[in-house]
């Protein structure tokens, strides 16, 4: 017969809790380092894919247009037959619409000058003819105004644009009219807005009764001349809409920069003109070399 001590019973439950404690904190640490095993360095680099937001333009932003720094114009002997026709056959009209502006065509001669007119050949617009009118009575009394006749849909458009060399209380280039005029022939071409955004503004211009040439960055250096102007920019905003810019650098002309404002959709919103800067300074004519030299060096100090 065996007997146990009392305080022996108590020794063997206390190693017998040990026993279970250690054994259960072993299983928590061993289902612990499974885990982290498992799981991704925290000081590791995690790359995540970013899918820009496309950028809200009336202009598509993947496609290149021409280097057109100028409209052709064409006299009426110049025009295709098509053109020619249906420029004589809208004449009546013509100059009932120009009536109503303060222009008389049937006014000739008799001291005032003869009218003529040439098309501003514009290939952004191939559902409309723009033709510009001029009486020239002598330096400093030039009568000038643009017409627009539809080739289908749409009304004959009479754009004022100066009245004996005066310009009207609100220039052509920047009024309601020649705005809304623009606007109405884009809708009436039935295909938008033409991504060629630099011949566009160009076309505006031709309707205020500018012969512009736009100023473009020059394809060889040695195509750089003085003056330089800003080369023609497309800005876009990331909120909506753009901008068309572009420097008029026409030969004996007062240079002057065009901006177009276009809202998100296409519509032509402002435009502005006003006069251009130079982009650089001019040399000094009769100015030594040396002499050059010693001014640039003292200003780079």
């Amino acid at each position: 017969m065996v007997s146990f001590n009392p305080d022996m019973k108590v020794t063997s439950l206390r190693i017998w809790l040990i026993l279970v404690v250690l054994g259960g904190s072993c299983s928590s640490l061993r289902a612990q380092a499974q885990t982290n095993s498992g799981s991704a360095d925290p000081h590791s680099l995690i790359a995540h894919e970013i899918h820009p937001k496309a950028t809200p333009s009336p202009f598509p932003l993947d496609t290149h247009t021409g280097r057109s720094e100028s409209l052709e114009f064409r006299s009426p002997e110049q025009m295709s037959a098509a053109d020619r026709e249906l420029a004589d056959a809208n004449q009546t009209e013509i100059s009932r619409r120009a009536g109503l502006q303060g222009f008389d065509l049937q006014k000739d001669g008799k001291g005032q000058g003869s009218w003529g007119y040439e098309q501003a050949v514009c290939p952004v617009f191939p559902e409309h003819i723009i033709l510009e009118y001029s009486r020239n009575n002598g330096p400093g009394d030039v009568t000038l105004f643009s017409a627009v006749i539809p080739r289908g849909e749409g009304h004959v458009r009479v754009i004022p644009v100066r009245r004996r060399s005066y310009s009207l209380f609100t220039p052509a280039s920047s009024n309601a009219l020649t705005l809304n005029d623009f606007n109405h022939m884009v809708l009436e071409g039935h295909t938008g807005l033409s991504p060629d955004w630099l011949t566009l503004g160009l076309c505006y211009a031709a309707l205020a009764g500018g012969h512009v040439r736009a100023a473009l960055l020059a394809q060889t250096p040695e195509a750089e001349i003085y003056p330089l102007r800003a080369p023609a920019t497309l800005i876009v905003s990331a909120k909506g809409g753009a901008e068309v810019r572009f420097d008029d650098a026409t030969a004996h002309t007062k240079a002057m920069e065009w901006t177009l404002i276009f809202a998100q959709n296409g519509h032509l919103l402002k435009v502005r003109h006003t006069p251009s800067q130079e982009l650089l300074e001019r040399p000094i004519p009769g100015v030594p070399a040396e002499i050059k030299d010693a001014v640039d060096e003292a200003r780079s100090k």
